[in-house]
């Protein structure tokens, strides 16, 4: 199926204003063409169904490594500023070169550079200088293969903010996590303990949450000392998992009316477990996402494009 749809402003000028919150939306790309086309299909789809007031809209940070080119950095611009010149998109560098040399016994379908992804969502991300520079109160991420894939009535930011959350999310998954179990032995009363993992390839924190908590802190100290987290993989979203858990009161809300795609895994409004749908065709088009973004919608894995002029 394929839409059309037109920016309007009803003849009005539209006197563009700051947010209220300060969040900003950060993504993690390669230096590919699949990647750049993913992004761009991405961000029209959370500026095209996350409808929220006309005045504003929130940042993105494009965080990239040292093969991202200018060219790259132009493509995403001008495909994404052409309608909606009045985001702010930055981009910032990361740098992941490591000579850790992974354990053989552990999973050998995680690659050093899907493990260094892991850390950072875990870790880097949060004190990197343009993070920490932001003075942001709130960091939502989206991958550059995750899109929204129907209307968003309500600001997510401001929802999470008024409805004073420490963190919000779209689902869970179980993954077995052997390296860090020992650890968990010193932080968690398994008797409480709610095993499994967030599905975080979309998740919104409240900032300040994760800098003040002292327990947060050295749980992933121990992570990532000595290189854990990349000898042994550990994947972000059971760290997030027990980062909830490790201090009572902390507000947390699923997010389960959000209608989210991450690739082919789809989650209708209402629907708590993700469907694995692999409908080729999602991809079929997507060098073409400048001009149009696609999705994958309802139970059924429904393709939609949806043209933008």
């Amino acid at each position: 199926m394929t839409l059309s749809y037109s920016k309007f402003q009803n003849g009005f000028i539209v006197a563009y204003s700051d947010p209220p919150v300060r969040g900003i939306i950060a993504t993690l790309i390669r230096s590919t063409n699949h990647s750049i086309s993913l992004t761009i299909n991405m961000m029209h789809s959370f500026l095209y169904f996350h409808r929220i007031n006309a005045s504003y809209s929130y940042p993105f940070l494009i965080f990239h490594d040292e093969n991202f080119t200018s060219i790259m950095r132009q493509q995403i611009l001008s495909c994404v500023l052409r309608r909606n010149k009045h985001i702010k998109i930055s981009f910032a560098l990361v740098t992941f070169n490591t000579g850790v040399t992974i354990n053989p016994g552990s999973p050998v379908h995680k690659p050093i550079g899907y493990r260094l992804m892991c850390r950072f969502w875990t870790y880097d991300v949060f004190y990197h200088p343009a993070i920490l520079q932001g003075k942001y109160d709130y960091l939502m991420r989206m991958d550059d293969d995750s899109y929204l894939s129907d209307v968003v009535d309500n600001d997510i930011f401001l929802h999470v903010k008024n409805q004073k959350l420490d963190y919000a999310y779209r689902t869970t998954y179980y993954e077995n996590t052997p390296a860090m179990n020992p650890i968990l032995e010193r932080f968690i009363n398994r008797t409480g303990f709610q095993p499994g993992c967030i599905y975080n390839n979309f998740f919104v924190m409240r900032l300040k949450w994760f800098y003040e908590s002292k327990r947060i802190h050295s749980f992933i100290r121990e992570l990532i000392q000595n290189n854990l987290m990349l000898r042994e993989y550990i994947g972000d979203g059971c760290v997030h998992a027990v980062m909830l858990q490790l201090e009572n009161g902390v507000k947390i809300e699923r997010l389960s009316n959000m209608p989210y795609g991450h690739n082919f895994h789809l989650l209708p409004p209402g629907h708590q477990q993700a469907t694995y749908l692999g409908v080729d065709a999602l991809y079929d088009e997507m060098n073409k996402s400048c001009h149009k973004f696609t999705i994958l919608r309802g139970d059924q894995g429904q393709v939609i494009r949806i043209k933008l002029s």
